[in-house]
């Protein structure tokens, strides 16, 4: 008898059965500027879709993330973090606004930070897919996609009836559920929505010793509303509209509470259509933010937080248009667009009894790409892209009547223009089996909150920055080869090193620097300035085995190094490494999974230790963490049973650092159970 390897290792009720289709055959609608079948694509892609083990039971969208090589997720306050607390980067970035987050093939990064500020915004059950394409994309995309990109692709309604419920309970007074429905009817209309509620209670997220009594533990409800209809014209044109809805309550306090209420409106409307020349399409979109806060000061006399410290109302509109065509000409797959966003923010801050603070600007985007996928023979494919951008930002204004002068700033306008080149060639040597290289550039544009406001945020007083440059990417190297099996084995590994000028970082400066109409208090001043040049490079590497059809196992493994090769304002931080940035990060998991039996998953994240500051303090060196959480479910019929248990053993660990009065722990070990009905 002949036994193979994965027949040793098979459990007694699983057989092993091999598919022909591969991976690699998929399309992916973001690596390109129209889709594309990954084995042509140069670019290192991951692929998570809904029905994988990663997309399962999850609380949050970027939890499902952890798992894909090369991207760190920070949501340091567990399921309460909001806001552009939520940080989600690729390759050691740092920033939240160098990896590019897009909804539906649209942008969600704001002007506000340059980061997408409401990752909670999105319903976790509408996604289908998510890709992710580590290294740049400006070539495509644009500013802030530097370290890579990630689209979130939502759900299409089908012919037949979607239909599906979620409620779960767990620690912390945790309550979710959702709710989704849909259909594609025989006229060419379809429509399917998502609903999701979360509500939770938070924890004491700082040491004993540090927490006071009447600290509030953070405390968080939202809704999502996400609707997306289409309507097939005819066989070669679709007409698409998509609306998001949420609204988010979060609070917290120590000495000070904040009371904050976040609302957002998203609107897209897209054409797609061919004819016997063109493949094209138009997306036209919309994007408002409101957010506003009432921060309230402790009241030791009465016990309570009654006094009045200051409200914010922040509203950031977005309203943007992408259009491009594509021809197939002999062996290219050449696509041409243009692409217009028109940013608008505005921040009216009030301290009561003493006055307003407010700043407000634009920052508007032109942009112009031609991309070129060019088939030469079965086995050799090239990408070649060059995007134009122009950024502009106009009409900065800051107005501060506070000391009883008014004083008001009108800023000069600040202006540039980027050229974002990408080549990158793909070598099939067999149909399972290939190489790929890309060399690459990118750029972020400085955000308006940098530039403008200056103020007190958490310890220290930051003030604005209306000179800062954008940032450079000078160049990304990388190459990398993928190995499958069918839908048995998939192995991918790539080496990078990219080289940035005019990084952008906070840095402490002398108070003496600070203009007479701002008074810093006794506050350490850090403001943000372009430090220099930064290099990082590493390797990525992931492995999915599909042992058995129902037993599944997942690796990935992330090393990156960074060095500051150049800080203009304090040479003494040249040879440090970039905070936040482990040199290892090892993340995996074992997925079993039988319709007649159960599921059951265990989950493992580490992370080497990293630095909390670019001083490289050994006082704020995060240390390494290993974290495990299962997953089990019971199908019955079309009733779903789960629980799930997170940090499993209980691990205590920083999950922010600041300084030694300022820290947060991560999540201690929490669960929660669940039913789903899907139809």
């Amino acid at each position: 008898m002949k036994l193979t390897i994965p027949g040793i290792l098979l459990p007694l009720f699983c057989v092993l059965q091999t598919h022909a289709q591969t991976p690699l055959n998929e399309v992916t609608v973001t690596a390109s500027a129209m889709p594309v079948e990954l084995r042509k694509i140069s670019s290192s892609v991951s692929i998570i879709k809904s029905s994988d083990p990663e997309m399962k039971q999850i609380q949050t969208i970027d939890e499902a993330l952890r798992y894909i090589p090369g991207v760190a997720v920070d949501r340091n306050r567990g399921l309460t973090t909001t806001g552009s607390h939520t940080t989600v980067t690729l390759r050691g970035t740092g920033s939240a606004g160098r990896t590019l987050i897009l909804k539906d093939g649209i942008p969600l990064n704001d002007t506000y930070t340059g980061g997408v500020s409401l990752w909670n915004s999105i319903a976790s059950n509408s996604i289908a897919r998510i890709e992710v394409v580590r290294g740049p994309g400006s070539s495509i995309y644009g500013s802030s996609s530097m370290g890579g990109t990630i689209n979130l692709v939502t759900e299409n309604p089908r012919k037949q009836t979607t239909f599906g419920a979620d409620v779960r309970y767990g620690s912390m007074n945790t309550l979710i559920a959702n709710v989704k429905a849909g259909k594609l009817f025989n006229n060419g209309f379809g429509i399917i929505a998502f609903v999701e509620y979360k509500k939770t209670g938070g924890y004491q997220y700082m040491a004993d010793s540090l927490w006071k009594s009447y600290y509030q533990k953070p405390v968080m409800e939202l809704l999502n509303a996400n609707v997306k209809v289409v309507y097939q014209l005819n066989e070669r044109s679709k007409l698409e509209g998509i609306v998001d809805l949420h609204t988010e309550n979060p609070a917290s306090g120590t000495s000070i509470l904040y009371k904050e209420k976040n609302n957002v409106a998203n609107f897209l409307l897209r054409y797609t259509g061919k004819n016997n020349l063109f493949d094209y399409s138009a997306s036209a979109y919309y994007n408002h933010e409101k957010m506003n806060t009432d921060a309230l000061n402790y009241n030791t006399e009465k016990g309570s937080f009654s006094t009045n410290y200051y409200t914010t109302n922040v509203p950031v509109d977005v309203t943007g248009f992408i259009g491009k065509i594509s021809r197939k000409i002999g062996v290219n797959d050449l696509t041409i667009g243009g692409d217009i966003r028109l940013n608008k923010l505005s921040s009216e801050k009030y301290y009561y009894g003493k006055g307003n603070q407010n700043y407000s600007g634009n920052q508007n985007f032109y942009s112009l790409f031609i991309n070129d996928d060019l088939s030469i023979g079965n086995s050799l494919n090239f990408n070649v892209g060059l995007r134009w951008d122009n950024w502009h930002n106009d009409n900065g204004k800051f107005y501060d009547n506070q000391s009883g002068t008014p004083t008001a700033i009108h800023y000069s306008n600040a202006s540039s223009s980027v050229l974002s080149p990408k080549a990158g060639v793909v070598y099939r040597i067999t149909d399972q089996f290939r190489l790929r290289a890309v060399y690459a550039m990118g750029f972020k544009a400085p955000s308006m909150y940098y530039m403008y406001n200056s103020s007190l945020l958490g310890s220290t007083f930051r003030l604005g920055n209306p000179d800062l440059k954008p940032e450079r990417m000078v160049y990304s190297v990388e190459a990398g080869a993928d190995y499958t099996i069918g839908q048995v084995l998939e192995v991918a590994a790539t080496a990078y090193t990219s080289r940035y000028k005019d990084f952008l970082d906070a840095v402490l400066i002398d108070a003496s620097k600070v203009p007479s109409y701002f008074d810093p208090g006794s506050w350490a001043v850090r403001q943000y300035i372009n430090i220099g040049a930064v290099r990082l490079s590493g390797i990525e590497a992931s492995v999915r085995y599909k042992v058995a059809p129902c037993l599944t196992t997942i690796l990935s493994y992330f090393y990156n190094d960074s060095k500051i090769l150049k800080y203009e304002s304090n040479t003494a931080y040249e040879g440090n490494e970039m905070d936040g940035n482990p040199h290892h990060r090892l993340d995996g998991g074992i997925a079993f999974s039988k319709a007649k039996l159960f599921d059951a998953s265990v989950w493992v994240r580490y992370a080497d230790k990293s630095y909390g500051d670019l001083e490289n303090t050994k006082a704020r060196e995060l240390a390494a963490t290993t974290v495990f959480d299962i997953r089990v479910a019971k199908q019955i019929a079309k009733f779903n049973v789960y629980a799930n248990v997170l940090n499993l053993f209980d691990k205590l660990y920083y999950g922010y650092y600041g300084s030694a009065t300022s820290y947060y722990y991560a999540p201690r070990r929490s669960f929660n159970v669940g039913l789903s009905y899907n139809l």
